[in-house]
């Protein structure tokens, strides 16, 4: 007697089960990495949905708070704004999710230095704005980025020059580093279509060539003229 051809339905349940395991199985290898990263906080009250017995995705759908989802269930981000969160932010743990693109903690207390946003090398956004970070960015820390596009530090309280490494990201669309204390020059960029903004800092110097075309408010209460050559009124404050 043949052998009989199983109905495709049955494939379609097989291969769903199979899908499904593999989806739990991957989000069960950040679940610990997470929770660890949330000890970090001091008042993690707002991701009390965090739990361990729980993956943090179901496909592209957020299961946990403040968690962005790839369709194959892995975890792309963190989307951790307007939570009143403080404490460290543990770039050493989040450095071993594989997946991790894009990190934001916008609109929280934080305060000390900057994330060492380094430890990510393919993140492609980085949004730190509206919290209390300080002190000198260091010139490289975005050196090799070669991925990201959105750099967003406005409304902090950070120090000495900006860093060069910026300049060196290609793809980069939107930088914003106004309302903050950076001093010294702006140094040149030539990303196309790039948007800036260095508003109400301490920087002085002529604009950039490559920064011509953008919004003279982007410069505002600085210590030079925009889209002067190399007038430096600097001298006369």
């Amino acid at each position: 007697m043949g052998s009989k051809t199983r109905p495709s339905w049955q494939y379609l349940i097989v291969f769903h089960l199979l899908q499904t395991c593999i989806t739990v199985l991957s989000d069960a290898s950040d679940i610990e990495k997470l929770i660890t990263f949330r000890s970090s906080l001091n008042n993690p009250e707002a991701l009390t949905n965090w739990d361990p017995n729980v993956a943090p995705c179901n496909l592209d759908k957020e299961i946990w708070t403040g968690i962005i989802c790839r369709k194959d269930g892995s975890v792309s981000g963190l989307r951790l704004e307007n939570m009143g969160l403080n404490g460290s932010i543990d770039m050493d743990i989040l450095s071993e999710l594989p997946s991790i693109r894009t990190l934001s903690f916008a609109n929280n207390s934080f305060s000390g230095p900057i994330p060492d946003v380094s430890k990510i090398g393919l993140l492609r956004g980085i949004y730190l704005s509206n919290n209390n970070f300080s002190g000198v960015i260091r010139d490289d820390i975005f050196a090799g980025m070669s991925g990201m596009r959105r750099v967003k530090l406005q409304n902090n309280k950070f120090t000495g020059r900006i860093p060069r490494s910026l300049t060196k990201l290609s793809i980069l669309v939107d930088l914003q580093m106004q309302d903050n204390e950076f001093q010294g020059e702006i140094p040149d960029f030539d990303q196309k279509g790039l948007k800036v903004n260095f508003a109400n800092n301490r920087l002085s110097g002529p604009i950039p060539s490559g920064l011509r075309n953008q919004d003279p408010s982007s410069f505002a209460g600085m210590k030079f003229q925009p889209f002067t050559e190399s007038l430096d009124l600097s001298s006369f404050v």
